[in-house]
């Protein structure tokens, strides 16, 4: 708001300057967004990965060899639960229980809690631990 001052010259008010900066702020702050939310953006390839968890097959040795020698730990024998994306094997976990195997190249943690949880519903040895009966008391109505 321009107001003139004595000698005609004109001149803004202190509440003029207030806005200016804040408006100032706000533009500073709306572009950090916007670079914030460019920076999140997942590329569109990785968007079309299918995840698949299954029990491994005869034809996966080859890949779980590989998969043990990256990780620089002994191939699991017995049975394993596998993690696949897009085809490719990158983490396996025994069914009987055991150190799992994943490709320490990609980030592969979740895939191993997923397979772990998996493993945890369908192992046989919880079917076999007894969980405690809840028992209420009872209420005597007179």
């Amino acid at each position: 708001m321009l107001q003139p001052d004595r000698r005609g010259n004109t001149m803004q008010t202190l509440d003029s300057y207030v806005v200016a900066a804040q408006l100032s702020d706000r533009r500073a702050a709306a572009a950090t967004a916007r670079a914030a939310r460019r920076a999140r953006k997942v590329p569109a390839a990785s968007t079309d990965e299918r995840l698949v968890l299954r029990r491994a097959a005869a034809e996966d040795e080859l890949a779980l060899s590989r998969l043990a020698r990256l990780d620089s730990a002994p191939r699991p024998s017995g049975p394993m639960l596998v993690a696949e994306i897009d085809g490719k094997i990158l983490a396996a976990v025994p069914v009987d229980g055991g150190r799992a195997i994943a490709d320490p190249f990609v980030a592969t943690a979740d895939l191993v809690d997923l397979l772990q949880a998996r493993v945890e519903l369908i192992s046989p040895q919880r079917a076999r631990v007894r969980r405690p009966r809840l028992r209420f008391p009872r209420v005597r109505v007179a």
